[in-house]
């Protein structure tokens, strides 16, 4: 025990050294587990200092620190992409930089990260698309084999592999095209029809609603509200939790909705989070556990997208 605590104390030394050490280059670091990004903003006015030197020193800190515990940073797997809309990146001419090593490391228009494709515009279209791909497969897959299986257990195994898909990660849609939310609510039709024997030019009627499945779009304000209400009850980390604050606005309690000046600023969950928590009955906010918070937006939230 007494080996496992010093080895503890020791790595948490390290991760507080290359923590600080990016905090100093003036970037803003978030990581997952062993997954960590790096990023900061700037204005097309500032690409050449923000592209050039400092994320130059920025790499050259992490290849220093890594060197100094014996590690090293592998240029075939580090990627580097800028973020906005279509008319600011026009405006960026810089298109890779030179890492330690003289390793030449060009500019994505994608990354892949936890399993999401982050494009640069934030469309998340290419992750859809790819989805809405993957997911008609397994689709396919699963009709052929249907025979076999029960339509409760059709339902089951539908809800294992296709619904787990749409719903991961699927608070990152908000605001997207809808186009883009009519391509994920195709998905879902299709598994619908997969579980209940349609075909696939079959109309697909009350099918939702008899599977009480709620539509695509309400999925998604179901998941941002979630994750709100663990941020307001201490169920969530703390970097969450800092961006919500109560305002006593025309005598009334409410979530402070900051202001945003652009689309991208109101699909921020800072910007979307507050926007549909204030929108709630107070007898869902003041719920008393996680499990009957969740029992009773599912309740609201089906009610309003089939009009009960």
């Amino acid at each position: 025990m007494g080996h496992f605590g010093q080895m503890g104390q020791l790595r948490q030394r390290k991760w507080d050294n290359f923590y600080h050490w990016w905090i100093h280059c003036g970037f803003t670091i978030h990581g997952y587990a062993d997954d960590h990004q790096v990023y900061k903003s700037f204005k097309p006015s500032e690409q050449a200092d923000t592209l050039t030197i400092r994320i130059l020193n920025c790499f050259k800190t992490i290849h220093n620190w890594m060197i100094s515990f014996f590690l090293q940073l592998n240029p075939g797997k580090t990627q580097v992409i800028v973020f906005g809309p279509q008319n600011i990146l026009n405006q960026i001419n810089i298109g890779g930089i030179i890492l330690p090593g003289n390793v030449c490391v060009r500019f994505v228009s994608s990354a892949r990260n936890l399993g999401i494709t982050l494009d640069s515009n934030l469309s998340f279209k290419t992750h859809i698309l790819a989805l809405k791909k993957d997911c008609f497969r397994l689709i396919r897959n699963v009709v052929k084999k249907r025979f076999i299986f029960t339509t409760d257990q059709m339902k089951l195994l539908v809800n294992s592999i296709i619904a787990c898909r749409l719903d991961y990660c699927n608070a990152l849609y908000f605001g997207v095209n809808e186009q883009l939310i009519k391509q994920l609510q195709l998905i879902q039709n299709a598994a619908a029809k997969a579980v209940v024997g349609l075909y696939k030019h079959d109309h697909l009627g009350d099918t939702l609603k008899e599977l009480h499945w709620l539509p695509v779009q309400f999925r998604i304000h179901f998941k941002i509200l979630l994750i709100v209400y663990k941020c307001l009850n201490g169920f969530a980390p703390e970097y969450l939790e800092s961006m919500f604050k109560y305002v006593d606005f025309n005598h009334s309690i409410s979530l402070y909705e900051p202001r945003v000046l652009s689309h991208m600023g109101e699909r921020s969950f800072q910007g979307s989070g507050p926007e549909l928590w204030n929108c709630l009955p107070l007898e869902l906010e003041t719920c008393s556990s996680i499990e009957s918070f969740k029992s009773a937006l599912e309740a609201r939230l089906f009610g309003i997208a089939f009009g009960i």
